[in-house]
């Protein structure tokens, strides 16, 4: 990648576009000029304002007179009382209606920063630039904001799109592997629901090769615009996004009470989506050899979680928050074929306990 030039795509999300490629921090430079916010801060934790900043200054000159602000790095982070902090802070330096925030950072960073700029004095603007590739081809695209609230995962949040979301492939460098496939089981998804060549692309990427990986993230971006551009408040296509996020949120949740290692989002999406290709299997909606290529490719990857039977109720549990659930019923988006998805279908607790029998017969816990 030529780090001095100025090409970008740049790829409507409806609302908001999603700008790619080697100029991509040239054309923020560009957005907040013309936006000639009253006053400028960054929002970074503090893994990204270390590793991160430092590049973002050096390329958006603009932001050089910006107040940075940090917050710790991690789930724990998307909670009110760091968004009470923020606020209060955002007050004492009398930030008004015209003021924006640029959000550097991953999913949390995108989400909280999203989510205090789309609630404080009504809205105010926000720009994203992902740092993580979770936060590239997924998090911060399509204007999605949410915290969590007793132990239950973005239960409270906005849809505040911002100004722009502006991608630097090269911070990927600040990672290591486990975010890189935290990221990549989102690009899974994306090819699962819409593309099935997408799916055996990634299967086959090399990950710490970026310039390979740049076309991918840039796919799975328009991926996740193109159906947020026709749906933007989630009440039809775009809870296809969600395959494997429900049996996915909760693991997660239910990660962070147990004494195992607390599952990355990724990592428990990844889980959620062998379990739910299993649930589309059962349910006759695919075909067994599509959802056993799913298993495979998926156990190859994501590091075994051990699930005692005993925390099933407890994990039916924490789904029964999900917010695709209607009038009591879990509603599932799941897979019709590799490539194919199909929202809103209903499944019982005594189906979820099954797929998740189904995994243990996996990894033998």
């Amino acid at each position: 990648m030529d780090p001095s030039s100025k090409e970008v795509t740049e790829i409507s999300a409806g609302r908001h576009p999603v700008v790619l490629g080697p100029g991509s921090l040239v054309a923020l430079e560009g957005a907040i000029r013309e936006a000639a916010p009253s006053s400028l801060f960054i929002l970074g934790d503090d893994n990204t304002l270390r590793h991160c900043l430092p590049e973002l200054l050096g390329r958006v000159p603009v932001l050089r007179k910006a107040e940075t602000i940090g917050i710790p790095h991690g789930e724990s982070s998307k909670s009110i009382e760091v968004c009470r902090e923020l606020w209060n802070h955002l007050t004492d330096r009398e930030a008004d209606r015209n003021a924006l925030l640029v959000c550097l950072g991953g999913g949390v960073v995108t989400d909280v920063g999203g989510f205090v700029a789309g609630t404080y004095k009504r809205g105010i603007r926000c720009a994203h630039v992902p740092t993580s590739l979770m936060g590239m081809v997924d998090a911060a695209i399509g204007g999605k904001t949410g915290i969590d609230l007793g132990g239950l995962k973005n239960m409270v949040g906005v849809f505040h799109d911002p100004l722009g979301v502006y991608v630097h492939v090269p911070f990927l460098k600040s990672i290591g592997k486990r975010e890189l496939l935290n990221g990549l089981a989102e690009m899974f998804k994306h090819g699962l629901v819409q593309d099935a060549a997408h799916w055996e692309a990634i299967g086959n990427a090399t990950l710490h090769d970026l310039d390979a990986l740049a076309p991918l993230v840039q796919r799975s971006a328009a991926i996740k615009a193109s159906i947020v551009a026709v749906d933007p408040l989630e009440r039809g296509f775009r809870k296809a996004l969600n395959f494997g996020h429900t049996i996915g949120h909760g693991l997660e949740s239910h990660s962070w009470e147990g004494s195992q290692r607390v599952l990355l989002h990724g990592e428990a999406v990844a889980l959620g989506m062998v379990c739910e290709a299993w649930l589309s299997w059962h349910l006759g909606l695919l075909p067994r050899e599509a959802f056993e290529a799913i298993g495979t490719k998926l156990m190859e990857l994501y590091r075994p979680y051990a699930l005692d039977p005993v925390a099933d109720h407890r994990i039916i549990e924490l789904m029964r928050n999900d917010k695709k659930n209607a009038n009591g019923e879990f509603r599932f988006t799941l897979l019709s074929a590799i490539g194919e998805a199909r929202v809103d279908v209903p499944v019982t607790a005594a189906e979820v306990k099954e797929a998740l029998a189904y995994y243990r017969t996996l990894v033998g816990s």
